[in-house]
């Protein structure tokens, strides 16, 4: 098999390399008192080689180097944990095997183990903090107006925004705020009626209050627009929130209702003004899916007058 050899590949196995080595001379430290006598030294430079060979080619066969480290997850994480102690095992049976622990601590592996998860799992983490703060097109120029954007954001200054709605569609739209490097708004916290969710947080962004308190969330954080995140609001229930809104004196916009998300995906560019369509007075309509499936599936379908806003959403359903 033809192993493809990138240049970012070389550079994380590189940091990697540098972190195992300060690891295990560490934990020689630790085990020492930072007082290394010469037989330890010795020894050091004795197992580096199979320390790192052995762990690298652990981190290989546990997929270490296959992710990416901006969507660094728990999995990775955990991958990093089950990879060091796989190598610290073997590292053990092979050092048994060859001289039986004879001038070498026992304790610098279970030092080494420590240091390695934490060293790694740390960079890990730090390299997705810093992607959720800067694109990977940020040059060296702009380095110092991307530092001077974070500060702002630290601050609380800039353009701050209200999620209605602490649910599924309220953290997505929450989670593109924070990654899509365009947006230069931020969400300040989240309104739900659900008590139960008031004081806990989404991405680190809090749960205020409750929907009805708008008007004080709003001059309490000082923001000048809402976000309403509650797809699957009836007619009334948006009237009753545009109301707040207005009481409020802030600028409001919303998400699409399910039926108008043809793939179900909700992001940045699906938030839209409020529209008198939001505010009918009626039920929205139960479509039986699966006789329309039946009636025009594998059928080329013509919509005349697509362009407006009941062709629109009759694309919409043939589309789905």
């Amino acid at each position: 098999m033809q192993v493809r050899v990138s240049r970012n590949l070389l550079m994380i196995v590189t940091m990697d390399i540098v972190l195992l080595c300060t690891s295990f001379y560490l934990a020689h430290l630790i085990r020492f008192d930072f007082d290394l006598p010469q037989w330890a030294q010795e020894s050091f430079f004795e197992m580096l080689p199979y320390v790192l060979a052995g762990k690298i080619f652990c981190f290989y066969f546990f997929d270490l180097y296959k992710g990416m480290w901006r969507y660094t997850s728990l999995n990775d994480l955990m991958n990093i944990v089950k990879a060091s102690t796989v190598a610290s095992f073997v590292l053990i049976v092979f050092i048994l095997y060859k001289n039986r622990f004879e001038m070498i601590s026992r304790s610098v592996f279970i030092i080494d183990w420590c240091l390695t998860v934490m060293f790694l799992i740390g960079l890990r983490i730090f390299t997705r903090l810093c992607f959720e703060q800067f694109t990977e097109d940020v040059k060296l120029r702009d380095l110092f107006h991307a530092v001077q954007k974070i500060f702002r954001k630290v601050k609380g200054r800039g353009k701050g925004v209200i999620i209605i709605g602490a649910g599924d569609c309220g953290e997505k739209i929450c989670r593109e705020f924070r990654e899509n490097p365009s947006v230069q708004s931020h969400v300040v916290g989240f309104l739900d009626d659900d008590v139960s969710k008031i004081g806990r947080k989404i991405h680190g962004v809090s749960v205020l209050n409750v929907i009805d308190a708008l008007e004080h969330a709003a001059k309490s954080t000082g923001v000048d627009e809402v976000i309403i995140a509650i797809p699957s609001a009836n007619a009334t229930r948006m009237r009753t929130i545009v109301d707040l809104c207005k009481k409020a004196e802030v600028k409001f916009k919303t998400v699409p209702s399910m039926g108008e998300l043809i793939d179900g995906k909700i992001n940045i560019s699906a938030i839209r003004n409020v529209e008198y369509r939001d505010l009918l007075g009626r039920e929205p309509v139960t479509l039986d899916k699966k006789e329309i499936g039946n009636y025009l599936g594998n059928k080329c379908v013509l919509v005349t007058g697509a362009g407006g806003s009941i062709g629109t959403g009759l694309c919409r359903q043939i589309c789905r």
